[in-house]
């Protein structure tokens, strides 16, 4: 967990969560906590959707790698509105470079893959899955699942939704990683802003069938963290916990 914060102050990072060293889940925070080594040892990144929080240490990794001349490549790799999204609005020469042509077209830092939840990918032992989950702009969450049928989740930033949870229904999920970025005295503000409360996520548990083992709640806004913390432990499911940045997690 190299973050798993809804915001960035001194002390919580925002949301990045590398499996296994060679891949992240999202890209909020790349550069503050990775060292060169394991920073070189990245090939891809699954992007839940292109909210800066989310995208932030990609621009630094690429350019860090060109500057050590790596010979790395990273695929980023999302649903076609999120790839579309960071190649408009992002590596467009004029907010950072594309790197799509950096340091050579023939051999550049930066490849796009975009994916769709009809056709799930093999990536390093894995299989990928994703759907499309409720936010202010295309946004996706990840089931991700081993070769021995087991598997992780993880919704990124969502308000409520059923389509994710239905596709997760399909998988053996040993551990959902899922937000909860305002306490419940916001749920008007968390629902306009595609988002979660606690008590917003008891009623996306009702819906989940079977629920994982394992819950973990990420995506906090640090300015509410005690607040929301009390109203997650007070939820009637023992299985739900506040994530911890540096922690890891095995299923």
């Amino acid at each position: 967990m190299l973050g798993a914060s809804g915001s960035e102050v001194p002390g919580h990072n925002c949301p990045a969560f590398l499996v296994d060293r060679t891949f992240l889940l999202d890209a909020g925070t790349i550069g503050l906590s990775l060292n060169i080594r394991e920073e070189d040892s990245l090939r891809q990144i699954l992007l839940t959707h292109a909210h800066f929080d989310h995208i932030k240490g990609i621009p630094f990794l690429l350019d860090n790698l060109v500057i050590r001349n790596t010979g790395n490549t990273i695929t980023v790799m999302s649903g076609k509105e999120v790839i579309d999204d960071l190649q408009k609005n992002i590596f467009n020469d004029r907010i950072w470079p594309d790197f799509t042509r950096i340091p050579s077209s023939e051999r550049p830092v930066l490849k796009y893959r975009p994916l769709s939840p009809s056709h799930p990918v093999d990536l390093n032992g894995y299989k990928v899955f994703l759907q499309k989950v409720h936010h202010t702009v295309p946004a996706y969450g990840y089931v991700i699942e081993k070769g021995d049928g087991k598997a992780f989740a993880y919704t990124g930033d969502t308000g409520p939704t059923d389509l994710f949870w239905r596709e997760m229904s399909d998988h053996d999920v040993q551990c959902l990683i899922v937000e909860v970025s305002f306490p419940n005295r916001l749920e008007e503000l968390s629902l306009k802003s595609g988002h979660l409360t606690a008590a917003l996520l008891e009623k996306e548990i009702a819906k989940m069938s079977p629920c994982p083992p394992r819950i973990f709640v990420m995506h906090v806004k640090p300015q509410y963290l005690g607040e929301i913390e009390k109203e997650v432990h007070a939820l009637r499911h023992n299985s739900v916990e506040l994530m911890k940045e540096g922690e890891i997690i095995t299923i």
